[in-house]
């Protein structure tokens, strides 16, 4: 555990490489971190909404039931609920699972000279060895730094405040199958309350055919309130599935292409892109060896070995404090001068000045 002192030294040396100086940014980050547990209620609530209308509202009373529509009925709920259960699984699995921090006291193996100038003529997003100046700590090719988490992540994606959760590298494959078994099973929903909603329109129809006045106008407040939920519930199984379309086509391509979101926006300075495998080994590296896991958000020992390797964690070593921090001074001394450095050393300037002054009135 890091003393007060430490701390407020790995602080103050953050500063002054520069790092963590946008307050603006910072404030709006913890904004995310927050929202992030309201979204997680917010998803609750959704699915528990749904459960209501195509469950308690509509099928469970015709499943009860006798006859071919009882029975189409039974089948409806069975992959209703196959689908559901598939989903929170895969969301609990995005949201509780670690997505792959930095060992603490790891650092990457030495160049030699040669290796040392060619990576000197790389992108920072390039090289083999690389420095995080917000955490002051070395961290692997592929990870970046995340805002709301204030840690690297391997291999990150994004972070996602829907899972109150960085996306990165052992949780991406949980976050895709969240995605794809939402997509499923909104779309089935849909389907499934397709006839409902059209019924609730012919409703409306007919008691206005039959005028706002006498009895035969009058709507059970209980089955008005039904035809609400099951009208409401279709409006967001439709909205939910049109965006989740548009996520899923575009994380299958960053998927084929062994790219992240934030490696996306990197590939116009890195082409060709050198992490891709070709589009089956590419999606491997995702989903792992086993074809019968790729449908549940778990991972095989073998595939958890293998993400050491394509996150750049095989490419180093964790030391020991002392050793560790050697090695961190030594990166921090071979860095250029930073802005934040050049800051702290114009105010030192400056309230010089402002001293002399002060003594020369």
């Amino acid at each position: 555990m890091a003393t007060t002192s430490q701390r407020e030294y790995d602080e103050r040396t953050v500063r002054d490489m520069g790092g963590d100086r946008n307050v603006f940014a910072g404030r709006a980050c913890d904004g995310c971190r927050a929202l992030g547990s309201v979204m997680v209620i917010v998803v609750l609530i959704i699915v528990a909404l749904t459960y209501y209308a195509t469950v308690i509202v509509v099928y469970l009373p015709e499943a009860r039931g006798e006859g071919e529509g009882a029975t189409l009925a039974r089948w409806a709920l069975v992959a209703y609920h196959l689908a559901v259960f598939m989903l929170l699984w895969s969301y609990f699995a995005c949201v509780l699972t670690e997505p792959g921090g930095v060992p603490k006291g790891w650092t990457p193996f030495p160049e030699d000279p040669e290796e040392a100038a060619a990576e000197a003529k790389k992108s920072n997003s390039e090289k083999r060895r690389r420095f995080c100046k917000k955490c002051s700590a070395w961290k692997p090719r592929r990870t970046h730094h995340c805002s709301v988490c204030k840690r690297c992540v391997l291999k990150m994606d994004h972070h996602c405040v829907w899972v109150a959760n960085c996306v990165g590298a052992y949780n991406y494959k949980f976050f895709l199958q969240f995605l794809a078994y939402t997509f499923i099973a909104t779309v089935l929903d849909a389907i499934l309350l397709l006839s409902n909603f059209i019924d609730f329109f012919k409703d409306v129809e007919q008691s206005q055919a039959r005028g706002s006045t006498g009895p035969d106008a009058k709507v059970d407040s209980v089955e008005g309130t039904e035809l609400a939920v099951v009208f409401v519930t279709f409006i967001i199984n439709v909205a939910f599935s049109a965006s989740l379309l548009g996520f899923l086509v575009m994380h299958s391509n960053l998927i084929l292409s062994n790219m992240s979101t934030i490696e996306m926006y990197e590939k116009k300075k890195i082409l060709p892109w050198k992490y891709d495998l070709g589009k089956f080994k590419n999606f491997k590296q995702v989903f792992g060896e086993n074809i019968f896991l790729w449908f549940f958000p778990v991972h095989s020992s073998s595939h958890l070995d293998q993400v050491q390797i394509f996150t750049g964690l095989a490419d180093g070593e964790t030391l020991d404090g002392v050793a560790y921090a050697r090695a961190c001074e030594a990166e921090r001394s071979s860095l250029p001068a930073q802005s934040g450095s050049s800051n702290v050393a114009a105010m030192g300037r400056g309230n010089s000045k402002r001293e002399k002054n002060r003594k020369g009135t």
